[in-house]
């Protein structure tokens, strides 16, 4: 059958019309005869991507009988997917469509008019080359499970799993320890006017076991992870009678907390379990208990050093919540023990929430005396400090309060391994975009939630647990199916000599090694077209469905004509 492309060119009101001379393309293109036999309709409209411009695009494919589709426009992050859709709602395939980019790559960067118009003519050229050696995909829907895998039973685990829990969606919550809560039941004694984190914790405890759609397994870990979005089977270990459960989902949330530096395994903090050296958990536990803070020789301190940024230098960054936790303590201690002297050791003052302000004006009225220093380290209870003007000294103290950095749970590598997700540079887990996709990450269907991607405090481990939970209510929609990804790669198994380079380079898991035949396979459900195996592949068995050399090389060259 003869090829009938349509070609049609969106003025954008002013933004392409203004720079370019469509009128001259739709003449140039028009009696361009280098497309053999092949019949070309081009024209243009004002506004394509509104709803009289889709009706419009409808209406020609229809009456016109094309059998391809180019849209000169905008970019394609902004209306591919619009074009998509009004071919889905005709006869013509959405994969014998393309969209080229005379927006941004032309008319927006190009002053010049005549050469802006001799550049999008020359792109459009390309891609109409490049469409008619598309081929018709297809998209496979595949039925998902609603339910949801939630590693992690602190607060930001407990927030995503009421989040979700509902009558059609139940939500298992995997717990290493033996209750749920995390670090915040642990600030109690940190915990003061309206904002009580350890409060917030207990009532999130409360609500989790007595809801019927969320299961919680204590001292239990993952052992094996298998599947993609909307359908995962997942092993759960007993650590108390090594039992193993078998659980599905359809998506994953890793909420597995952080841990807490320990300051004495750097060189500048020397000090035993002897010592009068603390942290502020250890404080809240005391500040809770009945007998109050005190030394470990049962009386009271009368002078409290408070050292900020223990193990910075060692991490490399900064946890950005100690110096409102430090702040607080100083407050909490000055109000439990009457008439005590506290000394604030600090680098920079670091309290981001807009009550930080008022927390620092609360310290100094308190008395506090503030210290700014460039580097500090302790012996025992002896802080040695270099004051920012290039004076050292050293003090004396009874009690010591450093604020060691966050950091990573310790079996986080582990879970990222299971998971198939990468840990940033500080091993926390890698958010798939740190402005865009803050949530997710490259294993489409695991998402992250709270201190497991980095420290942070209680509010907003609650804020990024409830994006989790958001981003799978818009995947994993009940009683709908998931489309998989159409344009994915594919292996010609003659070619393949089962190197498996592709499995080293495919960040989604989604290629396996078939030993029966001695070739790489492709898990069309997984792979998301990326083409990172495409370039690591030496025999050229590997290619990329909707972007093969035939295509690419075909729309560059006319382009370039």
């Amino acid at each position: 059958m003869r090829a009938k492309v349509g070609v049609y060119i969106c003025e954008c009101g002013p933004n392409i019309a203004e720079k370019v001379d469509i009128d001259g393309i739709i003449a140039g293109l028009s009696e361009f005869d280098g497309f053999g036999e092949t019949e070309l309709v081009v024209k243009k409209y004002g506004f394509l991507c509104s709803k009289s411009g889709r009706e419009f695009l409808e209406e020609e494919i229809r009456n016109l009988g094309l059998t391809h589709l180019v849209i000169g426009a905008c970019s394609p992050r902004d209306h591919d997917s619009t074009f998509k859709g009004v071919c889905g709602r005709t006869d013509l395939n959405p994969y014998l469509y393309r969209i080229i980019n005379i927006r941004e790559h032309c008319s927006w960067v190009i002053d010049d008019v005549e050469k802006a118009t001799e550049k999008a003519e020359s792109y459009l050229r390309g891609g109409i080359a490049r469409v008619l050696r598309q081929s018709e995909l297809f998209e496979n829907p595949i039925d998902v499970n609603p339910d949801v895998l939630v590693i992690g039973g602190g607060v930001a685990g407990m927030q995503a799993a009421l989040s979700l829990a509902a009558e059609d969606r139940r939500v298992s919550i995997v717990e290493r320890s033996d209750r749920l809560g995390g670090r915040a039941l642990e600030l109690s004694g940190l915990s003061s006017g309206t904002f009580r984190g350890s409060d917030i914790a207990a009532g999130q405890v409360e609500s989790v076991m007595g809801n019927p759609y969320i299961d919680v397994f204590l001292n239990t870990g993952v052992s094996s992870v298998i599947g993609f979005l909307g359908n995962f089977v997942i092993e759960l270990l007993s650590d108390e009678d090594g039992a193993t459960t078998e659980i599905s989902s359809g998506a994953i949330i890793a909420a597995t907390g952080c841990a807490v530096y320990d300051p004495s395994l750097s060189g500048s903090y020397n000090y035993s379990d002897r010592d009068d050296v603390y942290n502020p958990l250890e404080i809240s536990r005391m500040l809770s208990s009945e007998g109050g803070v005190a030394l470990r020789s049962g009386g009271r301190p009368e002078n409290i050093a408070l050292v900020h940024c223990a193990g910075r230098d060692e991490l490399n960054y900064c946890s950005g919540i100690c110096c409102g936790v430090m702040m607080k303590t100083a407050l909490l201690l000055k109000e439990s023990i009457p008439g005590v002297d506290i000394t604030e050791f600090y680098r920079d003052i670091c309290v981001p929430p807009h009550e930080g302000r008022q927390l620092y004006e609360s310290v100094l009225e308190a008395g506090v005396d503030l210290v700014r220093v460039e580097s500090a380290g302790l012996s025992g209870t002896t802080v040695s400090f270099r004051e920012k003007s290039g004076v050292e000294d050293q003090r004396s103290f009874d009690m010591v309060v450093t604020a060691p950095a966050l950091i990573p749970s310790p079996d986080t590598a582990d879970i990222a391994l299971l998971l198939g997700i990468p840990l940033d540079d500080t091993g926390f887990f890698q958010e798939a975009h740190r402005m865009t996709d803050p949530s997710g990450t490259t294993t489409d269907g695991v998402f992250i939630a709270g201190t497991s991607q980095g420290p942070r405090g209680i509010l907003d481990s609650m804020r990024f647990a409830r994006a989790s939970a958001g981003l799978i209510l818009t995947r994993l929609i009940i009683g709908e199916k998931l489309v998989p990804e159409v344009a994915v790669s594919e292996i010609l198994e003659a070619y393949c000599t089962g190197c498996g380079n592709c499995l080293e380079v495919c960040v989604y898991g989604a290629i396996y090694s078939d030993g029966s035949k001695g070739v790489s396979v492709v898990n069309e459900a997984i792979c998301r077209g990326c083409g990172n195996c495409f370039g690591s592949c030496p025999s050229g068995a590997l290619r990329t469905k909707h972007f093969t050399n035939t295509q690419l090389y075909r729309e560059v060259d006319e382009a370039l004509r």
